[in-house]
């Protein structure tokens, strides 16, 4: 097994730089890790023996969600603790390093070659290891547990189709898997999951999703800010005409393609609605291009203060979406039309119905939200349209769906404090 996983990781390198020729993702990757070992070399240097070394890694952005919680709450219980925080994604990495504070470093993982792993773990001398999700690399995982030190994973979600794979991949998901210390996943199918293929593992409980705890925090602190998100004019305009707020967060091309027509039908309509939406991509062409579909309609948040009527605000700035489903009376959140939706959590802790396309299978969440009638999936541009008539006239349900969204995420929180439990109970 190590065998072919040792030349699977060979051929897994040359791959991933024949595609950096043709991808800058793969490229900013590939670039990143080039001076890994001397920005380690360089910072460890400057750190006390002394202090207990804590690694944190994550694939990418969504993931770094999932930990925030929890280095948050190290950071609290364990001051002196130094936070080593990984990626494996170059775009969790871009989002992440001038921007996320809490860490003591942020850089990459790297490439899961035998030998770059013996000498990351050689200068970094980690105490304890903390994985999110899913995201392990066998000779990373082998290393630390030949080393004795102790790991944790949380947050932690498996396929359920996991089973049907290929006999050498649940041979090796099961050893690196039975190298954990302890496992805290997110529901009781992943935990029965898990216990399946990772026989040896140690200790598996359910701790829920920590992404709950990471959206009632951020909620709290909006609400403790008291930061104007919208113009007072606009807020007022909303007020005074009684107008339904859709907010479309996280939209892709192919949400755009679905949502925009049936939005702009419903303007020209004359229906009292009022519409946000903050693409997944705010670079100036596509931002252009949503302003040449939406017309004198729309305005972007960035000249707002030239503001004249519009009744389409398009978000052209990172950062602002989660605060704006405040105000949405119902919302779609896109990627459901691509590679997956988005983060759902977000407009279900303000208690707002949302809207999702089909790509949201992996998401026990969306289902969960569905099954309560807090969140509505369509499959075209005619169902969108009849889910958003439904919430723009239906009082009553979307009531009752924005109590069940609120529900949820609160029913959901406290796995962060459960698993400050099982890392406070390890040896490190």
């Amino acid at each position: 097994m190590y065998f072919f996983y040792s030349v699977f990781i060979f051929f897994f390198r040359i791959i991933l730089g024949t595609l950096s020729l043709f991808d800058s993702k793969i490229r900013r990757g590939i670039e990143g890790r080039k001076s890994l070992f001397q920005i380690i070399e360089k910072h460890y240097s400057t750190i006390s023996p002394l202090r207990k070394r804590i690694l944190i890694h994550v694939s990418s952005f969504g993931e770094l969600e999932q930990a925030k919680p929890v280095i948050a709450a190290i950071k609290e219980k364990y001051p002196e603790a130094h936070i080593h925080l990984t990626f494996f994604s170059p775009s969790g990495y871009d989002n992440a390093i001038d921007t996320y504070k809490l860490p003591d470093i942020i850089t990459y993982l790297p490439l899961d070659s035998q030998g770059d792993v013996e000498w990351f773990l050689d200068i970094v001398k980690p105490h304890l290891v903390l994985f999110v999700r899913y995201d392990l690399w066998h000779n990373f995982v082998h290393e630390l547990h030949d080393r004795n030190i102790p790991m944790l994973l949380f947050s932690a979600t498996f396929d359920s189709s996991f089973g049907k794979s290929l006999p050498f991949l649940r041979s090796l998901y099961n050893k690196t898997y039975s190298f954990m210390n302890t496992i805290c996943t997110v529901s009781e199918a992943d935990k029965n999951i898990i216990t399946k293929f990772a026989a040896h593992a140690k200790d598996i409980i359910v701790a829920g999703d920590t992404r709950c705890d990471q959206v009632i925090a951020r909620k709290n602190a909006v609400d403790e800010s008291k930061e104007q998100t919208l113009p007072e004019n606009i807020l007022q305009k909303i007020t005074s005409e009684n107008l339904r707020v859709v907010v479309a967060g996280s939209t892709w091309e192919n949400d755009e393609v679905i949502i925009v027509p049936i939005l702009m039908k419903a303007l020209s309509a004359g229906e009292k609605l009022f519409v946000i939406i903050a693409p997944h991509e705010i670079g100036k062409a596509h931002i252009a291009s949503l302003l040449s579909q939406l017309g004198s309609q729309a305005i972007v948040l960035s000249k707002i203060s030239s503001y004249r009527d519009e009744k389409i605000i398009i978000i052209d700035s990172i950062g602002k979406l989660f605060a704006l489903y405040q105000f949405a009376s119902f919302s779609y959140v896109g990627g459901g039309f691509g590679s997956g939706v988005h983060n759902v959590l977000e407009p279900a802790v303000w208690g707002v119905p949302t809207i999702v396309g089909p790509n949201h299978k992996r998401s026990k969440e969306i289902s969960a939200l569905i099954g309560l009638g807090a969140a509505v999936e369509v499959q075209n541009r005619d169902e969108f349209e009849q889910a958003m008539g439904h919430w723009f006239t239906t009082d009553m349900a979307r009531l009752i769906a924005s109590a069940s969204a609120k529900s949820y995420v609160t029913s959901s929180a406290g796995a962060t404090e459960k698993i400050m439990e099982k890392i406070g109970l390890l040896q490190w």
